[in-house]
Order: C-alpha cells, then sequence, then structure tokens
C-alpha cells in the first residue's frame, strides 16, 4: 500500500505537527460522531443487517474468527453486528486492552458470555476466556479517509495488533466501524498508522483505496 496522494505523511522531524493535527481532528471528529449517533438511532440494526454481505464479500471461512470491540463514548457499537454473525455460524471475540505500549489480547466471546471491567472504560472478558487471533478486525475510530486510515484516540493499540498478528496471518482485515458523516478528506498519519481494508457504515462495505485488488470482493448488487 503506496499511494499518499490524499492523506498527510508527515516525517519524524514533523512529530510535533502531526500530534497537533491529529488533536485538532478529534475535537472536531468526536463531536461529529456524537451527532451523527443522535441522529441515527436505528445505526446498529442497520449495520448488523450487512452480516452476511460481510461474511461473502471478505470472504471468511467457516472457521474464521470475527473480532468486535465493546463500544465507548459516541462509537458506533458492533454487538448487534457481532450477534448476527454468530447467527451464521461464525466465531467472535473481544480484545482485552492492554497496558500503553502493548498490542490488544483477543479471547473468544460472544453475546451472553462473561464480562469484567476493562481499561478506558471498556467491556472486556475475563481472563480465563480462551484466547484466539482473529482474522477479521472490526475497529472503532473517530474518522476515516478514502484510502483507510482512520483516526483513533492516539493509543496506537490497532497499529500494534496489525504489526502483532500479520506474521501469523498475513491475510488478516481490518474493517473500520463508522458513521458515514465520519469521512473526512485526509487523515493524518504518521510512518506506523495502518490502512483498514474497508470501511464498514450503515450504508454498506467499501473497500479502501489501497486495499489490493480482489481482496474484498465486489457488492454483487453494483
Amino acid at each position: 500500500m503506496t499511494e499518499q496522494s490524499s492523506t498527510t505523511r508527515q516525517s519524524s522531524s514533523g512529530q510535533d505537527e502531526l500530534d497537533a493535527a491529529k488533536a485538532a481532528l478529534r475535537k472536531d471528529q468526536g463531536r461529529i460522531r456524537a451527532a451523527a449517533r443522535d441522529a441515527s438511532p436505528d445505526a446498529a440494526e442497520t449495520l448488523a443487517g450487512h452480516a452476511q454481505a460481510l461474511i461473502e464479500r471478505l470472504p471468511v471461512t467457516a472457521d474464521a474468527i470475527i473480532a468486535g470491540y465493546w463500544p465507548i463514548r459516541s462509537e458506533l457499537t458492533p454487538l448487534p453486528l457481532m450477534a448476527a454473525l454468530v447467527a451464521r455460524g461464525m466465531r467472535t471475540a473481544l480484545p482485552a486492552t492492554p497496558q500503553p505500549g502493548q498490542p490488544l489480547v483477543f479471547h473468544h466471546w460472544q453475546e451472553g458470555d462473561a464480562l469484567i471491567e476493562g481499561l478506558y472504560g471498556t467491556s472486556e472478558p475475563p481472563s480465563t476466556a480462551p484466547l484466539c487471533v482473529p482474522d477479521v478486525l472490526l475497529v472503532p475510530m473517530l474518522a476515516f479517509d478514502r484510502l483507510g486510515y482512520r483516526l483513533g484516540y492516539g493509543g496506537g493499540f490497532y497499529d500494534r495488533t496489525l504489526a502483532a498478528i500479520r506474521p501469523e496471518k498475513p491475510l488478516v482485515r481490518a474493517v473500520g466501524i463508522a458513521y458515514a458523516e465520519q469521512q473526512v478528506d485526509a487523515v493524518p498519519v504518521g510512518d506506523h498508522d495502518a490502512s483498514l481494508d474497508a470501511i464498514l457504515t450503515p450504508s454498506g462495505l467499501t473497500p479502501s483505496g489501497l486495499t489490493p485488488s480482489g481482496l474484498i470482493l465486489p457488492d454483487p448488487a453494483t
């Protein structure tokens, strides 16, 4: 993935400027996401309606593990989508948030399984839940652009997680979960910011501009 035409990629010497640009965008996008949530109370159920399309277009095998997240703040919840995936025979997981500087750790989880309080206001499976390595990550965000770059909260957890998983599972896919209103022209990115393979909004699944041809199958309805 090398295209950078609409994305601001900063050198290490411009780290302060990069951090400032991300901070400013986070402030704006937090308000935009909250407004989108308030305007779309049925968004999560609409998102769940794309479960079959997600399975078919990624595509994923019957033994694949799809990891979601426990929503915080105004994040679009993937929980109804995860339940719909389980109803179609898929296995799902949730992350346990580690200390800063470490990648996420994933445990098998589906609706009804035990949860404990995690860091940063999240909920997560207990440490006794079976560990797993997901094939698909459903990723929360504040903003995304057409190339698939995302703006998170600045912890770098998903960037480190993808870097840790890819040696074992090179075809792991990262799918951003967002309201369409969260799209921006360009997300400021640095050398270690990983791009997403696709974005799933209530309107449907869209491959990112950097996704290799064939990795995400086309929508048969178009």
